[in-house]
């Protein structure tokens, strides 16, 4: 290895992104001919084929996926070196990204943000917005800092740790046009019922709930993300689910009205994700001023 170029494992990652030698040359700014030889004489120094080359395209051979591993987790880890140092030049300065979902942004982190951001101006955040298995992929890859996202959070690397943070209580809510009467669980089953997706924790945990209280229930509409469910709720096509802080401006408006549910409804648990060994100064920063761990339901 001690002959081989930096700049052809740099081509190499690209093209293996690509999967193709003409996509690489387009994104590299390097000529189709030049790449190709770069890497006929990366495999001739590394004595091992890296490329099945076809008329349809390339892909990587066994080899070629052991050394795209491996330097694509190098590529993250100097990545994630760099932002670190950076933080330790000025903790006053640099970049926060959160993984965290919209719902949880609006009901629990926005107001943190904001006061994190009134003391340090400096400092950017960015939120990405991702499905939990996602954004755990990308903590490992040194693409966030840290995620907030609600339990059940399931992860195959033992290296993350997950603090539980909050809890925030949920509820139904009906259009005051509604007329129905809804005392329990089981008078929903004649409700039209708009509800969170099948794959999302809050849906999960009402599911659980149903569940256990022997109530079959078909929803006429499902959503990706609250705001749909509260507009649809609004629009009176049915009786909602969601967070009860997400629509207490509303009830208090008198437009929308929570209903008192003889059970105790499932809470939304939210939990700090994060790699210990991958957090920043600034990032460290904002767990220590914004997260509390004593935080009382919502």
């Amino acid at each position: 290895m001690d002959n081989i170029n930096l700049n052809s494992l740099k081509i190499f990652l690209e093209v293996a992104n690509s999967k193709s030698f003409l996509d690489a040359s387009n994104k590299l700014f390097i000529s189709q001919p030049a790449i190709s030889k770069s890497m006929s004489k990366l495999e001739e120094d590394l004595g091992i084929t890296l490329f099945y080359r076809a008329n349809k395209g390339i892909s990587l051979t066994p080899s070629g996926e052991t050394l795209y591993k491996y330097l694509k987790e190098t590529k993250d880890l100097l990545l994630s070196c760099e932002r670190v140092l950076v933080s330790m030049n000025d903790i006053e300065e640099g970049k926060i990204v959160i993984g965290i979902q919209s719902h949880i942004v609006r009901n629990y982190l926005m107001d943190k943000i904001a006061d994190f951001r009134l003391n340090h101006p400096k400092i950017s955040i960015e939120l990405l917005d991702l499905s939990t298995s996602t954004l755990i992929e990308s903590l490992q890859e040194r693409k966030i800092d840290f995620i907030v996202d609600s339990a059940p959070i399931e992860t195959v690397y033992n290296n993350v740790e997950i603090k539980p943070i909050c809890s925030l209580s949920t509820c139904f809510v009906k259009s005051v046009n509604n007329k129905s009467k809804i005392k329990n669980i089981k008078s929903l089953e004649k409700e039209n019922l708009i509800l969170p997706v099948s794959r999302s924790s809050l849906r999960k945990n009402l599911n659980k709930c149903f569940n256990e209280a022997n109530v079959e229930i078909n929803p006429i509409l499902e959503f990706g993300t609250e705001e749909l469910i509260i507009e649809a709720t609004r629009r009176n096509l049915g009786v909602g689910y969601v967070v009860k802080s997400a629509i207490q401006y509303l009830v208090d408006a008198k437009i929308l009205e929570m209903l008192e549910i003889k059970e105790e409804l499932p809470k939304m648990e939210i939990n700090l994700v994060y790699i210990n060994n991958y957090l920043t100064n600034v990032a460290n920063l904002f767990i220590k001023e914004e997260i509390n761990y004593e935080d009382e339901c919502i």
